[in-house]
């Protein structure tokens, strides 16, 4: 049996008429039209299970484009807090079977303020609440899996709004303060993950915006650290760092390819992989005790233009990363 699992950034999802940012329009009629149209039409491209959503405004947006889909007849569709004034929330819409409520996650779970030498994480929640839910993979096998959505914080600038425009000195400040956000989420994304894959064999996947590359420090601190090749020598310390790592859909796929042109998003020339599709060892192809492995991921971004070589201007009813649908064979 294959099931498919796809994270898509929607970019701004919201009902017509309605601001959802202080300095952008509401979507027109037409322009909503065309937007829920087009993210429809990927959704159908996607044909996947289970799909992730970041930037979504309104739950009934939402709702919106996955009925036009015809995806997820009967199904699952929930963006918790998309009230189009708590800012973007995240979404999930399933036609698998959801074996628990699904979640919103705002605060950090506990441990993540403890100082070392003299330092700790200065942030205490998510800037877009994680999604927890728990998903029958396999009705006949009874085989479920965790899921989290996330949509960790971008490198754009957390700028001190007093400080003079274009002073390159506040420019270098505004990033790191962007990254030690990024950072402090990218840890209790962590923390979450943890809980559900320690000292058992409940499997997990990730699905998101992480807002950096797959080997990214940010990213490698959700994904976690694999043993090398002589330590720990102990194999029982060993079996622990594999029962808590998970693993990029990304290099798995490329790896057995042999070629990696993918991309999600381009920004200023610049060619990213922000979006991902972590699994843990259950899914791991080299893993004997194995429930399943990632045979494929395919990207949706023939839609992405790049600025510096293409006089197109980008169209904001059209999302700005690309999607992602990896496809997971069930043992």
């Amino acid at each position: 049996m294959d099931v498919k699992v796809g994270t898509f950034n929607v970019l701004n999802l919201a009902r017509e008429g309605e601001r959802f940012y202080p300095d952008e329009k509401p979507y027109t009629a037409g322009e909503y039209a065309r937007k829920a149209a087009w993210t429809a039409g990927q959704l159908t491209r996607m044909k996947a299970h289970l799909v992730g959503f970041q930037e979504v405004f309104h739950e009934e947006a939402l709702r919106d484009v996955c009925d036009r889909s015809g995806q997820f007849p009967g199904g699952t569709v929930v963006a918790p807090g998309a009230d189009g004034v708590s800012g973007p929330r995240l979404g999930l819409a399933t036609r698998l079977p959801v074996d628990e409520p699904v979640t919103a996650i705002t605060d950090f779970p506990p441990g993540l303020d403890a100082k070392v030498e003299g330092l700790a994480l200065p942030v205490g929640t998510f800037s877009r609440p994680v999604l927890r839910a728990r998903v029958v993979l396999d009705p006949a096998a009874g085989t479920t899996t965790t899921v989290f959505v996330a949509h960790l914080k971008s490198k754009r600038p957390i700028r001190d709004p007093a400080a003079p425009e274009h002073d390159p000195r506040e420019e270098a400040l505004g990033k790191a303060r962007a990254l030690i956000r990024r950072a402090a989420e990218a840890a209790a994304l962590r923390f979450l993950v943890l809980q559900e894959v320690v000292d058992n064999a409940r499997p997990v996947i990730v699905l998101g915006d992480l807002n950096d590359a797959a080997r990214a420090v940010t990213t490698d601190i959700v994904m976690g650290d694999s043993p090398s090749r002589f330590w720990p020598r102990d194999p029982e310390d060993r079996r622990a760092y594999w029962d808590r790592l998970l693993y990029s859909a990304h290099e798995l796929t490329a790896r057995r390819s042999g070629r990696d042109v993918s991309y999600t998003h381009i920004f200023n020339g610049h060619y990213e992989n922000l979006d991902h599709v972590l699994v843990s060892q259950e899914f791991y192809e080299r893993n004997p005790q194995r429930i399943g492995e990632v045979m494929d991921l395919r990207y949706l971004n023939d839609h992405l233009v790049d600025s510096q070589v293409s006089n197109e201007r980008r169209d904001r009813t059209v999302s700005d990363h690309a999607q992602l649908v990896a496809e997971i064979r069930l043992s």
